[in-house]
């Protein structure tokens, strides 16, 4: 292993990295923390003695501009008429004060009557009443400073109107003073001596929102009363904050409000610039930062080199240890001194306890491997179906037989839900609580099964739960014992019994009833031949006599043994005997009969009357299946060493739960049937060593299969 490969070195390297690395992280938090607020206070400090300053020199300009305004209110030459006097006495004002540009007299009808400078003399005879500096003068009869105003010379000005009162106080005419903001130098002097940063500036609205002073001349006249800051002054306030400008940049200003003119003084710093001086600082932080964690990583690194080299050995040895390798240990010449010399010592008897460890590790092993093969063979062998499954309600155990009456490999079914399969009829039986409501002993009960051919199977099942340490069921072993040859013991059993009393009723019965029958129809056979005329009712009653006879008959043959007289027999030319004896009544209800033949058909031993009644019995229940009229398919052939009869009409069909109970004594499925032409068949078909069943679709027909064992030659 390569030293900068080891684990304990970039431990050691690591530790030691995020160390300087917090130090220096630390250093940055508090830069980042404390500079920007630092830069902020300082230059917040510059904008607001900026903007104190600066309304102190406002104010001082104010204050000479009103005494300006109360001198020429004063003075008499504007009350006299000369006009000479009066425009030289204009230009001396123009001429003196710093900031006034030029100047306008108007009569109180707002005519302009006296201007000076000369670009002015398109306003000559110009009325100007409807200028707000001149009604309110005019009203007031002080002295008014204006808002800006767009003059007709496309400058920006602020005018001051002086109202020239007689000795009664009647305004007699007004002199307008105007400062030209763009051009007046001493007032845009008065922000060129504030130094606020590289990109800083200071600007002044009125009470309006409308920008008397700024650096670019373009902006001056501009309407910024959507400004936040300029809003504040308009409300009065003053103060500091974080603003956006016009054009989305963010500044930090500061604002003051001029209360003796409603004007605002705003002083803006651009935050890039406020923060420049902590983001050189971090910059060089930076650089600073990278060499420290350079140097001292490349002596951490020398450091972990030294101590990784002994361990280098040691973990040699324990990578080929791990892979299965135990016949190495560290020489004792090589074992030195102190914690690694310890832990190689150790190192060496482990080796040894896991070489013993592994012998007997393995042995055991051994043996729990034979006895999972054991146990497992003991599983599948076994012929009741046993599986096991979760509270997820998925297998977990699987024998072969189990798997076998699904139709699936038992690896297969592993990890599957039983709900995929709907093996269990009773499926009520296997609901999601069965967990809960087993108890610790568990339960057994009958069930039914249904194997992938759809063949049906009466099994018994214990329920086993498996439990936890909390006493809760966590899993369920199921193991079913298939009881359907014993179900069906039974059902014969139950059968014979039946048939046996029968046979004894049917015997007593038969006899009590026979000789007053007899006797009955001598006697209507007389009455006929006396009373003619009542023939009609007479044969009724003969017609009832002969079936209540043949009920005796069956009866008879139902209570007594039959002795069978065996021959052999062409089963197929017996069957067409019996077709073409029910013919006529077959020919009358529209009933066709098909046959489907196999000329080379073997010959069967039988009692030829009685497998002719078995026909008759069947073949006339087809008739009469068919109201309507339909076929019967009539097939035989040889079908796995036995001889197949099969019966197959189109009629209405029986039911399920009547097709079970077909061949019981006294159950029919016709109104006036007496069911006992069906169990007389069963017996016989029984005797002949013969199988006989039902199968039937509802308005698609019964079909009835009967296998004859074939005569070995």
């Amino acid at each position: 292993m390569k030293w900068f490969k080891s684990h304990t070195f970039w431990k050691i390297f690591t530790i030691n990295v995020l160390l300087i690395c917090t130090v220096l992280t630390l250093m940055f938090i508090v830069s980042r923390v404390m500079l920007p607020n630092i830069s902020q206070d300082q230059y917040r400090q510059v904008t607001d003695k900026t903007v104190k300053r600066m309304k102190e020199q406002i104010n001082v300009v104010i204050k000479d501009i009103w005494s300006l305004g109360d001198e020429v209110q004063q003075d008499p030459i504007f009350l006299s008429d000369d006009e000479q006097e009066i425009d030289k006495e204009l230009q001396k004002i123009v001429n003196i004060s710093p900031y006034i540009d030029s100047g306008t007299i108007f009569n109180v009808k707002g005519y302009v009557e006296h201007y000076y400078p000369n670009d002015l003399k398109n306003m000559k005879h110009v009325n100007l009443s409807k200028r707000k500096y001149f009604q309110e003068a005019l009203r007031t009869k002080k002295i008014y400073l204006s808002d800006v105003v767009s003059a007709d010379t496309k400058h920006y000005i602020v005018v001051m109107a002086i109202p020239i009162l007689d000795g009664q106080q009647n305004v007699k005419k007004v002199v307008n003073l105007a400062l030209r903001i763009e051009e007046n130098k001493s007032f845009q002097s008065i922000f060129q001596t504030f130094d606020i940063g590289e990109n800083g500036y200071t600007f002044i609205v009125d009470r309006n929102g409308r920008i008397i002073s700024h650096p670019e001349k373009q902006r001056i006249g501009e309407n910024a009363k959507k400004n936040e800051i300029v809003q504040k002054t308009m409300n009065h306030k003053s103060g500091y904050q974080r603003v956006v400008n016009t054009e989305g940049k963010y500044f930090f200003a500061s604002f003051e409000y001029i209360p003796v003119l409603d004007w605002g003084i705003v002083a803006e710093l651009p935050v890039e610039e406020i923060y420049r001086p902590y983001e050189m600082f971090e910059k060089t932080l930076w650089i600073v930062s990278g060499v420290t964690i350079l140097l001292l990583s490349f002596f951490t690194a020398l450091y972990a080199r030294q101590i990784v080299n002994p361990i280098h050995k040691l973990y040699e040895l324990a990578g080929q240890v791990a892979r299965g390798n135990f016949n190495q240990k560290i020489p004792e010449r090589e074992i030195e001194r102190g914690e690694i010399g310890i832990l190689s010592k150790q190192f060496n008897e482990m080796i040894s306890y896991i070489r013993h460890s592994k012998a007997n590790l393995q042995q055991k092993e051994n043996q729990l491997q034979e006895q999972k093969t054991f146990l497992r063979q003991v599983i599948d062998i076994n012929p009741s179906y046993i599986y096991a499954i979760n509270q997820k309600r998925e297998f977990i155990l699987v024998n072969e037989s189990f798997a076998m009456l699904l139709g699936e490999k038992s690896d297969d079914l592993i990890g599957q839900s039983i709900d995929k399969y709907q093996f269990n009829l009773q499926s009520d039986l296997l609901y999601k609580g069965e967990f809960s409501n087993c108890t610790q002993k568990g339960m057994v009960l009958e069930e039914q099964f249904k194997d992938s051919k759809g063949n049906r199977r009466w099994v018994e099942t214990a329920k086993l739960p498996i439990m936890n340490e909390k006493q809760e069921v966590i899993q369920m072993l199921c193991v079913s014992t298939d009881i359907t040859e014993r179900k069906k013991a039974e059902e014969k059993l139950r059968t014979s019994e039946k048939l046996a009393v029968v046979g004894e009723l049917a015997a007593g019965v038969a006899h009590e009833i026979k000789n007053p029958l007899t006797s009955l129809k001598g006697f209507v056979h007389l009455l006929k031949e006396q009373h003619p005329k009542d023939a009609l009712y007479i044969d009724i009653m003969e017609t009832e006599l002969e079936r209540m006879n043949g009920i005796v008959e069956e009866f008879l043959m139902l209570g007594k043994p039959q002795v069978m007289k065996v021959e052999s027999l062409n089963m197929q030319a017996l069957v067409q005997e019996v077709c073409s004896l029910l013919e006529p009544e077959a020919v009358e209800r529209e009933v066709a009969f098909i046959f489907e033949r196999d000329d080379q058909l073997p010959r069967v031993y039988g009692d030829k009357n009685q497998l002719k009644q078995v026909f008759i019995n069947i073949i006339k229940n087809s008739i009469e299946a068919m109201p309507e009229g339909g076929a019967i398919h009539i097939t035989t052939k040889v079908k796995e060493n036995h001889l197949w009869l099969q019966l197959a009409d189109e009629g209405q069909g029986i039911p399920p739960e009547r097709l079970a109970k077909i061949g019981e004594p006294f159950y029919s499925t016709k109104e006036k049937g007496t069911g006992l032409g069906l169990m007389v068949s069963y017996r016989i078909i029984k005797a002949h060593h013969a199988q006989m069943t039902f199968s039937s679709q509802l308005d698609k027909g019964t079909s009835v299969d009967i296998l004859f064992p074939i005569i070995k030659k």
